[in-house]
């Protein structure tokens, strides 16, 4: 393994060998991070390599790049200097929208068109990406930003809006995705079985609470005459009814919502969120044929199994994995519903 280091044109100006093992992960729709030691004595330890804002790229040996992104801090401690870098997704948070009125398209495309915008308000400074990976089959929008509305948390959440995924790879390509990862239930997480990879007794929290598997919405509608419409849909989860009984929710859609199409895709996706109980769980895991490191990747579906708790067995979602070089081991963050990190508010109770 080695770090190749670059500035921020992406002009590549060194590699180190000699570092401490890194800690690094990646996340489902938001930025991670990477932290590694440098001794301030190595020669190529200097302060035009390890400048604030470098691109910086982990390898393995053959040069595959395994995580990517950019120095965003500096720790230095007796005769180390810690780098604290962010990965590429951060690329796009520190960069303005201007003011502008969307027609209708895909949200693939208008997010390919938000990033557009913004690297032509501000030429001057390419934002670094060398491509995009736009999924087709997303449905159609109408959206306005502001002038005070920032790249990321506007991509963030118009994604939200019906569960797409979005990320930025290690090769700067933006992808757009219906879904991201893959359903590999082969692959099992397993804790107090035969062949256990979970090496620390986790931690399971469940609860109801926040359970809707009922979910009612309504948009208004304004034609150019200035008249207007109410627009509705309710969309069921009969499964979990049956389980849990009734839990009646609503669900307020973003501005912009014009069609019934559009609604009923927006509800099923916030039925999608709350029609199970809540399971987040992380776990730390060791590499092995029960659930390979090198064939699991962010958004994939595999089966978690916790045999002590009532033999928990779930399908879950892989939405967040932390790698220690050091220990050898994978911080594994999972959830059983679909993960959205922002979202319109909803209310949920018993009914």
């Amino acid at each position: 393994m080695y770090v190749k280091l670059f500035d921020r044109s992406h002009i590549q100006l060194d590699e180190l060998y000699q570092f401490s093992p890194p800690k690094y992960g990646w996340t489902l729709n938001d930025i991670d991070t990477l932290t590694l030691d440098i001794a301030l004595a190595d020669p190529k330890c200097t302060p035009a390599n390890t400048r604030l804002g470098n691109h910086i790229e982990y390898a393995a040996d053959d040069g595959t790049t395994i995580w990517g992104g950019y120095i965003a801090g500096h720790s230095f401690n007796d005769a180390k200097l810690t780098l604290n870098c962010v990965d590429y997704n951060a690329l796009l948070k520190y960069r303005r929208l201007r003011a502008k009125q969307y027609g209708t398209m895909d949200y693939g495309s208008l997010v390919r068109q938000m990033i557009a915008d913004c690297q032509a308000a501000r030429s001057d400074d390419p934002i670094g990406l060398t491509g995009y990976d736009i999924a087709p089959g997303a449905i159609q929008t109408t959206r306005e930003v502001k002038a005070t509305d920032m790249l990321l948390a506007k991509i963030k959440d118009f994604c939200a809006d019906a569960n797409y995924d979005y990320w930025v790879d290690a090769a700067r390509v933006f992808h757009f995705a219906l879904r991201r990862g893959a359903d590999k239930p082969q692959y099992v997480l397993e804790y107090g079985g035969e062949a256990d990879n979970i090496t620390a007794a986790p931690t399971l929290a469940r609860d109801i609470l926040n359970l809707a598997n009922d979910v009612y919405a309504e948009s208004t509608v304004t034609d150019d005459s200035n008249n207007s419409t109410t627009i509705t849909s309710e969309q069921q989860d009969a499964s979990s009814q049956s389980t849990y009984g009734l839990y009646e929710g609503t669900f307020s859609p973003n501005d912009g919502v014009t069609d019934q199409s559009t609604l009923d895709t927006q509800t099923q996706a916030a039925l999608a969120l709350d029609s199970a109980p809540a399971d987040s769980i992380t776990l730390t895991c060791t590499d092995g044929t029960l659930c390979p490191f090198d064939d699991l990747a962010i958004g994939d579906r595999v089966t978690l199994h916790l045999a002590p708790y009532f033999d928990y067995t779930a399908s879950v979602r892989v939405l967040r994995m932390v790698q220690d070089d050091d220990k050898q081991t994978r911080e594994i963050t999972v959830g059983s519903v679909v993960y959205k990190p922002q979202g319109p508010q909803r209310r949920a109770y018993a009914g």
